[in-house]
């Protein structure tokens, strides 16, 4: 079969690009846990890595992970379940190997400012039977507002005859 046409073989650098070509994973910092034995064992995490395809997940410590789990994430509204790829110290890599399964979000994420947060944990410090140190400090926040409110000052009278509708 001399007149066959072979097709070129790929080269070893088009067969490693393939290989190593995977979902664009964006940077994160969320809280998580893996999910085991039916959801009896939970262990958490902090996922690194997140993409629609898999995640880098870091531990505290050494745990003995199973090969299959679920990865429930905080602030996200999903649960998937995941097969370890990979593992490096207190690190592993994983793939999702099903769909994502809709979950109620487990916390909310609530931005603060320093001084609220701050004032916050004053209060609860001192915290009382009727709660009067959050009391008070409402209150004072509320004085405060009406006594930085300008008040508009009336006009003067121009030497005490009334002016009105007269020019000058």
């Amino acid at each position: 079969m001399p007149d066959a046409k072979q097709e070129p073989l790929p080269s070893s650098e088009e067969t490693e690009s393939d290989i190593n070509e995977r979902a664009r994973r964006a940077r994160a910092l969320k809280r998580g846990k893996l999910l085991f034995n039916r959801g009896l064992r939970s262990v958490p995490c902090i996922i690194r890595n997140l993409s629609d395809t898999g995640a880098k997940l870091e531990f505290e410590q050494a745990y003995l992970l199973p090969q299959e789990f679920d990865l429930q994430i905080d602030l996200e509204d999903f649960e998937v379940t995941c097969e370890r790829r990979w593992e490096e110290g207190l690190r592993c890599g994983v793939e999702f190997i099903s769909e994502k399964r809709p979950v109620g979000k487990l916390r909310a994420q609530i931005l603060k400012s320093s001084d609220d947060a701050l004032t916050e944990e004053i209060d609860e410090l001192r915290d009382s039977p009727d709660n009067y140190f959050s009391r008070k400090r409402v209150m004072d926040e509320k004085n405060q507002a009406e006594t930085d409110k300008p008040v508009r000052a009336g006009r003067p009278a121009a030497s005490g005859k009334p002016g009105f509708g007269k020019r000058r």
